[in-house]
This record gives C-alpha cells, structure tokens and sequence, in this order.
C-alpha cells in the first residue's frame, strides 16, 4: 500500500498515496476505536460490580455511549487527519506517519519534489501538531489512567466485600430467620400451655382421688410436654441455623467469587491493552520528545498492535478468567 516511489527502501511497494492514505484511515479508525473500547470495558465491569447496575440499565443507559465515544470519536479524528494530509508511509510497511519525511528528501525545504519523486518533502506538517496533541494524549495518558483508576476501583470495591463477608460471614438472613421462627414457636407453647391450665383436668374434677390422680398425671403429663417442646424448640433452632447458615455463606461465597472473577477478567483485558500498545506508546513518547524511533521498535509495533483482537478473544473464550 506504501508508494511505488519508496521502493528504495521498503520491499515490494506497489501503491500511491491514495492508497497509503485509504491504508492509514483504515487503520487509524482500528486503533481509536480499539484503544476507547479498552477503556469502555473496563467502565462496563465498574458498572456492574461497584455500581450495581441492571442489564437493563446498561443497555439502555450506558451501553450506547460504550460503543457511540469510541467509533465516533475514531473517525472524526481519522477524517481530521485526512484533511490534513496526516497519512503518510512510516518506511515501515504502514502509512500512519503524520509527515513524509523520507531519506531521499534530506536537503530539501518542505513542498518541494525531488526528481524522480512525485510526493512533496514534508507533506502534511501543518497538520502535524494536531495529531501529535491527541495521540500522545489519548494513547500516553488518557487510556491507561482511565483502565487504572477503574482497576483500582474495582480492586478496592472487591476488598471490601471480602472484609464484610469475614465481618458479618451469616449476614443478616440468618438471624431474621431465627428470631421470626423463636417468636412463631414461643407464641404455639404459650397457647398450649394456656389450653392445658384451661382444660387440664376434664372430667375428673367430680371425684376427689380421680381430681387427685388426674393433677399428678397432668403435671407429669405437662412436664413430659414442656421438655420435650423445649427439645423441639432446640432442635428447630439448631435446624434453622444450620441450613440458613450455610445457605447465606453458601450466597455469600458465590457472590464473593463473582466479584473477584469479573476484576481478573477486567484485569486481563487491561493485560492485554498493555501489551499491545506498550511499544506504540513507546514510540509516542519518543516521536514527541524528537527522538528518532528505533526500526526494531517500530517493527514490534507493527507485529504487537493487531494481536490485541487474539488476546481479546482468548480472554472472552476462557469464562474463569
């Protein structure tokens, strides 16, 4: 896609600058709207972890602002820098390069055509502060302060649910179960033991030794009652502590773990921005502090930046990730 003319220099060049430019619009609109959506991830996952937000929420609310920053922001700025003339052959293989600032134009004044080129010197400087102010902002600092401050978010939001869950392990189901179950099971005894006073000794109360007999066999029949709704109680008690115990702990692990499966899934994402974009941000930096960029590094540039779409999926297929 480079232009024939550069084939001095880079192998196999077929194109013109028309089709170096239509390569570096492509590809620029690729890498804004890959570096933003990297970002809208990560502020996905804060919604739903941190925030508490409902699919249905994020879908009608965030989500398409998620999707709408990144696509619109990449090609109002790939069209920008169309107009400017900012899509040049980087002598790399790739037409990202915001001026031409080729070997054989050393010695010569910007605009002007070396003979036996076609491509003026120094073609789109003027537009050249423009990109340079957004790239090195957006890929430098904004991307990953954005990725870090929602890693830090979500890591400290994770590390406060695990020290609630080791405060307050049962949480508050278990005692509200309890304490409504005690309530419903002394309000049965005091009515049975009501019934009993009331109705205890029948008709025996006519005979005098039958009075006496049905008393003692009432007060051994009460006693013989009273202890064992006391074990029933106790065996309830125990009972409901044990399943709503462990069914709240057993509530409180899962969503513990999917707390922390949600951060190492975003955390892998950000793994995967990092990797892919370290040597380009390498390459910013250098570019800004006019500093000529080793071939090396512009190579690693070029193998590393499409793989973020590879780690990308890899991360999605794995669902423990």
């Amino acid at each position: 896609m480079s232009p024939s003319e550069m084939s001095y220099i880079e192998w196999n060049t077929r194109g013109s600058q028309a089709t170096c430019s239509a390569q570096g619009f492509v590809m620029t609109v690729g890498m804004g709207s890959g570096l933003l959506y990297s970002c809208s991830v990560n502020l996905y996952y804060l919604a739903i972890v941190k925030y508490n937000k409902s699919d249905r929420y994020i879908r009608t609310k965030i989500e398409p602002f998620l999707h709408g920053v990144p696509i619109v922001f990449a090609l109002i700025y790939s069209i920008t820098l169309l107009v400017n003339q900012n899509f040049n052959t980087s002598m790399a293989g790739s037409c990202i390069a915001p001026v031409y600032e080729a070997p054989h134009c050393i010695g010569y004044e910007d605009g002007q055509v070396r003979e036996g080129f076609e491509i003026p010197c120094g073609r789109g400087r003027d537009g050249a502060p423009t990109f340079a102010l957004v790239y090195f902002f957006i890929l430098t600092f904004g991307t990953p302060i954005v990725i870090g401050t929602s890693l830090a978010m979500l890591h400290r939001d994770v590390s406060k649910q695990e020290k609630r869950m080791a405060r307050y392990g049962g949480g508050f189901g278990t005692p509200i179960v309890i304490g409504t179950s005690l309530a419903m099971l002394h309000r049965d005894v005091s009515k049975q033991e009501k019934r009993m006073a009331r109705y205890g000794g029948g008709f025996g109360a006519f005979n005098p030794s039958a009075t006496q007999q049905t008393t003692d066999s009432a007060a051994a029949t009460d006693g013989n009652r009273s202890s064992g709704l006391s074990s029933s109680i106790s065996s309830v008690i125990s009972s409901v502590r044990r399943t709503f115990g462990r069914g709240s702990s057993s509530n409180s692990n899962q969503e513990h773990s999917n707390s922390r499966g949600v951060m190492h899934r975003v955390l892998a994402y950000s793994i995967a921005y990092f990797l892919t974009w370290s040597w380009a941000i390498i390459m910013g930096i250098l570019w800004q502090a006019g500093v000529p960029i080793p071939l090396a590094i512009i190579y690693l540039s070029s193998i590393f930046t499409p793989l973020q779409g590879l780690f990308t999926l890899i991360i999605f297929m794995q669902p423990k990730v």
